[in-house]
This record gives C-alpha cells, sequence and structure tokens, in this order.
C-alpha cells in the first residue's frame, strides 16, 4: 500500500515539476469554456457579444474548471504517468476551438489564426514521445483504406447534397453552374460544348477553355442528365483524391497508419476542397485528384501512369500546363530515381515538352474557337502603349523585381497565403529541400500575380491546383521532420483546417437548409413556372434562374457583359430586379408586359 502511495507521489511530483500544473488548469479551462459556450448557445447568446459574459453561469464555468483541474491531476497520479493529460488537453482543446469556429460565421483567417494558438501549445506539449496520448497499439494498414473509404463518401454525401440544395433554393449562379449546365444538354444532343450563356450567344465552351475533360464526365451524364448529377461527379471527384493522398503518405511515411490517416483528413478538411465545392460547377476542381496521383505515380517512379496523369491534368484547361511543367521541374531537380537516373531525366523532359505542345495548341483552339485565351488577368503586367500579352508579363517579371513583389504582397494576398499554409500548419517552410519549392511555381502564377480577385480568394476553382501541391510540398517537408514533430505538426494540421473551414462552410450549408426548410412551396411554385415556359421559346433570365432554365437551347443572361443585351420572346426576374435601374429600362424600352409572378419570380413576355 505505502510503495503505491510512494509511486503516486512520485508521479505528482514529476506532474508538478515538468509543467503539469499549467497544462491541467489548461485543460480545465478548455473544459470550462465549452461548458460555457454550450450553455450560451442554449441561451441564444454569442460569444462575440459582451453580453455573453453579462449572462455568463460563473459557478459552472469556475467548478468545472476546478474539477476538471483536480482530477485530471488525481489521475496522473493514480495512472502513475501523464497519459489522462496528454490525452484530455488537446481533445479539450479541440473541442474548445471547434465550438468557437462553429459560432463565428462567414470565415475571417486572422480569427482562425488565433483560435490555432492555444490549440498549438496543447499539441506540443502532448505530442512528445513521453506523454504521446493512447499508446502506440498496433493498427493494421486496412484501417487506411476504410479511413480514406469513409471520408470519401462523407465528403461526397455531404458536399453533393449542400450543392444540390444550394441549387434547388435558387442559390448558384450562371456563372459558374447555369452555363456548364446547358453545355452538358449540348453535349448529350449533339456531341458539341455549345452554350448560349458562356457569351450570350452560341458558342462552343472551347472558344473560352480549352477542357477535353468534360468528355470523359458525359457518359456518368447521359446516364442521369440532371444539374445534380453534374453537382455529385465534382463533391466525388474532389473527394477521390483522398485516395491518391493515401497512397503518397504511404510511400512517404511507411506503415505509419495513424500519420496516413492524418494525412487523408488534412486533404479532406483543407477549406478549399469542401468551400470550393459549395461554388457551382468548374472543371479546375478535378485538378485536384489528377495531381495527386500524377505525384503518387512519381514517387513510386511509374513513368507511364505519371505520363497518363499528366495528359488528364492537361486535359482540365490550357493554363493547366504550369501544373504540369512544375511537377516536371520537381521530378527533375528535386525527386530522385535512383537506379533510374536516365528514365527521371527523359520523363521530366517529356513532360515539359508535352505541356509546353498542350499550351500552344490549346491556345490555338480558344483563338479559332472564340476569342483567344483570357490573358487581360494580367493585364496589371501590360506595358503602356502595347497590346498585352505574355510578352509583357514576361518582361515585367524579368526585370521590375520591385514591381512584382508590390503586386504581390498585398493585404488581401498575405491573407490568402494564410489560408493556404495555416490549414498546413505552416509545414511546407520545414522543406529541406529548396527545389521543393518548385511545386509552388502555380501558386505564384496562377493566384499572385493577377489583380483578378478571384484567383486569390478561397471558395472558387482558382485554388484546386495550388493548394493541392501545397498539400503535397507539406507531406514531403513532413517526411524528413523527426517523428514527435510530424505527429504533432500533422494533429495540429487537421485541427487548424477545422478551424478554418466550419467558419467557412457550416454556415453555409444551415443556410441553404434552412432556406429549402421554410420555403418549399415558394420554391416548388417557381419551379412551377419555370417549367411551364415553352421549351422552343427564346428566354432571357437573370443569373438565378438562368441556372435552372439549362435544358432550353436559347437561353441567354441578364445583362449580358459582352455586348448589348437583345430582347427575346421571354424574359425571367426577380420582383427586385425589375426595380433595378438597367432591367426596369430595358423592360420599358422593348415593351415587355408582366406574364405571371409568383413568390421571388416575374416571367415577363414580348408585345
Amino acid at each position: 500500500m505505502l510503495q503505491k502511495l510512494q509511486r503516486h507521489l512520485i508521479a505528482l511530483d514529476s506532474l508538478l515539476h515538468d509543467g503539469g500544473w499549467l497544462a491541467s488548469a489548461g485543460a480545465g479551462f478548455f473544459l470550462a469554456s465549452c461548458a460555457a459556450l454550450i450553455e450560451g448557445m442554449a441561451l441564444g447568446l454569442r460569444f462575440d457579444d459582451l453580453s455573453f459574459v453579462a449572462g455568463m453561469n460563473w459557478g459552472l464555468f469556475l467548478g468545472v474548471l476546478a474539477t476538471g483541474t483536480a482530477v485530471l491531476i488525481a489521475m496522473c497520479a493514480l495512472w502513475g504517468n501523464q497519459t489522462p493529460l496528454s490525452t484530455v488537453l488537446p481533445m479539450s482543446g479541440l473541442c474548445f476551438v471547434l465550438l468557437l469556429a462553429g459560432g463565428m460565421g462567414g470565415g475571417n483567417i486572422y480569427f482562425s489564426l488565433g483560435l490555432c494558438l492555444p490549440l498549438y501549445f496543447a499539441l506540443r506539449w502532448s505530442f512528445t514521445e513521453q506523454r504521446f496520448p493512447f499508446g502506440q497499439p498496433k493498427i493494421p494498414m486496412w484501417v487506411t483504406w476504410a479511413a480514406a473509404g469513409a471520408l470519401f463518401l462523407a465528403f461526397t454525401l455531404v458536399m453533393g447534397c449542400a450543392s444540390i440544395l444550394r441549387y434547388k433554393t435558387y442559390n448558384a449562379t450562371n456563372f459558374d453552374l447555369g452555363l456548364f449546365a446547358q453545355m452538358f444538354e449540348y453535349l448529350r444532343k449533339t456531341g458539341h460544348a455549345w452554350t448560349t450563356l458562356e457569351r450570350n450567344r452560341l458558342l462552343t465552351h472551347f472558344g473560352v477553355h480549352c477542357s477535353p475533360v468534360y468528355y470523359l464526365l458525359l457518359p456518368f451524364y447521359m446516364l442521369v442528365p440532371r444539374v445534380e448529377t453534374l453537382l455529385v461527379l465534382q463533391a466525388a471527384g474532389v473527394a477521390a483524391g483522398v485516395f491518391a493522398v493515401r497512397g503518397i503518405a504511404r510511400e512517404l511515411f511507411g506503415d505509419s497508419p495513424r500519420l496516413i490517416a492524418a494525412a487523408c483528413l488534412l486533404y479532406v478538411l483543407n477549406p478549399t476542397m469542401p468551400q470550393g465545392t459549395l461554388f457551382d460547377f468548374h472543371e479546375n476542381k478535378f485538378l485536384a485528384v489528377f495531381l495527386l496521383w500524377a505525384v503518387y505515380f512519381m514517387l513510386r517512379k511509374k513513368p507511364v501512369p505519371l505520363m497518363i496523369f499528366s495528359v488528364l491534368v492537361l486535359s482540365v484547361k490550357e493554363d493547366a500546363a504550369i501544373y504540369v511543367a512544375a511537377l516536371a521541374l520537381f521530378l527533375l531537380f528535386a525527386q530522385n530515381w535512383e537506379g533510374k537516373k536516365k528514365e527521371q531525366v527523359f520523363t521530366g523532359m517529356g513532360m515539359i515538352a508535352v505541356s509546353a505542345i498542350w499550351f500552344i495548341g490549346a491556345m490555338a483552339v480558344v483563338r479559332h474557337y472564340g476569342d483567344g485565351v483570357m490573358v487581360d488577368r494580367l493585364r496589371n503586367y501590360f506595358l503602356p502603349g502595347s497590346e498585352g500579352g505574355f510578352a509583357d508579363v514576361a518582361m515585367v517579371v524579368l526585370s521590375d523585381l520591385g514591381y512584382v513583389i508590390k503586386q504581390v504582397f498585398t493585404q488581401p494576398k498575405v491573407e490568402f497565403l494564410l489560408w493556404v499554409f495555416l490549414p498546413l500548419g505552416f509545414a511546407p517552410f520545414l522543406a529541406k529541400k529548396g527545389s521543393a519549392w518548385l511545386l509552388m511555381l502555380p501558386l505564384l502564377v496562377i493566384n499572385l500575380l493577377t489583380d483578378y480577385v478571384y484567383q486569390y480568394a478561397v471558395g472558387y476553382q482558382y485554388t484546386y491546383g495550388t493548394v493541392t501541391l501545397a498539400i503535397v510540398l507539406a507531406l514531403l517537408a513532413l517526411k524528413d521532420c523527426k517523428p514527435a514533430l510530424r505527429r504533432g505538426l500533422l494533429s495540429f494540421a487537421a485541427a487548424a483546417s477545422l478551424a478554418c473551414t466550419i467558419p467557412l462552410t457550416g454556415p453555409r450549408i444551415s443556410f441553404y437548409r434552412e432556406v429549402m426548410r421554410v420555403n418549399p412551396d415558394r420554391i416548388a411554385a417557381v419551379d412551377r413556372i419555370l417549367e411551364d415556359l415553352p421549351r422552343d421559346a427564346e428566354i432571357t433570365a437573370t443569373t438565378w434562374f438562368a441556372t435552372h432554365l439549362y435544358q432550353w437551347d436559347r437561353v441567354y443572361m441578364f445583362p449580358n457583359f459582352y455586348a448589348p443585351s437583345q430582347a427575346t420572346p421571354y424574359l425571367v426576374c426577380k420582383p427586385e430586379e425589375a426595380g433595378d435601374d438597367n432591367l426596369a429600362a430595358f423592360i420599358l424600352e422593348n415593351g415587355y408586359t408582366l406574364l405571371a409572378e409568383e413568390a421571388f419570380v416575374r416571367v415577363y413576355v414580348l408585345d
């Protein structure tokens, strides 16, 4: 009995002299804060309003704080080690962060950064070799396949349903869902990627972007020709990248199921993946899965499948050439194929050649069918008096580094960089080989050089390729870290991803659910009015309704961003939109009269 008591006292003494008191108090504080936040939510109080403090139950808060701290100290003494504390501290910290993140809608990167600081210190204290929670029980490798499969299904189900809700509640827009839905209807009927909604005239999408990847999706759409099919395909396509991440992590971390599962979480929880999936439909979303498989086969030293997936990356868009070129440069300068040096050089040079040929050919296709590649998104580099183009951009970048730095390091772009690297635990900055940063070349060109705001904002299609390569860079950097640091950083990164993703995505999903719950009859009434429009009619519609008229062959969007709007027999808009000066003048000038009005839609007919 005395020996047991002595052992417990020794453990308690060790706890007291190793930051245990502070860690125990920290865990108690997290538990007390969680209790206060839960009670506040039940009372309808928000933590970002000082009325939260005024209505706070201090007895509950202080009671949980004292009890939690004391119980943890006692448990450590009884256990003879710090396992209870090293387990409860990060878990209670994570619950605290998730509760705060869930109560902060809209997403604020500085707030998310602040949330991650206490979580970082909790994980740093807990995830050492001596204190690592849960011990080291043997986990079979099949668990990683199960985890990847579960994450794939969960992401596809949640984000597919949320995307459909966004569409069903008339929150989806023509750019970029309506135009692609109509394009797939034309693909199904004619085999050609025609659309009237992209430039308000009958034009093939290949006159805007060269994206043969859509033909890979066409068979699925032909089986179930509905816009919902596209949204589920997109969610599944993004989610499928988790299987490639599992393979990459297996190559980098060996037989470590925990690290492999954590890497899968790092991908699925990254704010780019769910947030961007909720923004309509776009070919760029498929960059993630193709790039990840290309990286996997690069690590496996498999040149043939590497080239196949490089071609799939290129099939997404004309500018996808930069992603393949970045992978090729990484292969040539950083990735070492031991015993296959010649094959490595041949493959890398081949990837560069294929990407260059593709870019030149794709630009020619876009010029032939349309107005050429949209280089105007780099117009901030066009020289005075010139017509602009890639030559101007190259001259400025090579000759005036100060101007480039001024364009790249603006507040919105610095915030964007935080959105990229905070969910990765800033792990890419631990990369020991500078050549690995070649993977970040697309981040500079696609997201940072431009002054087109959507390209450096999380939640749109332009981040999928660059963030995917940032994830790869993070995993490569973690490979060379010590085991304890690797475990801690992966855990922190997964938690930081939640702290960033929940405030961004959670309120949006809740909003779409609430709109559908409150307005089912109004939505059904609008659906009926649109269905009654003649299928052979030409229709002009505002962005919310153009998306739901994708099955009509001749539907145009108001306003027309590319030419003066032309009157069509039917005009569809919201009542409040009809009061807008431009639309009101358009209705008056063309002699439209009101044909029908229901809920939040008006249909006008041309006299």
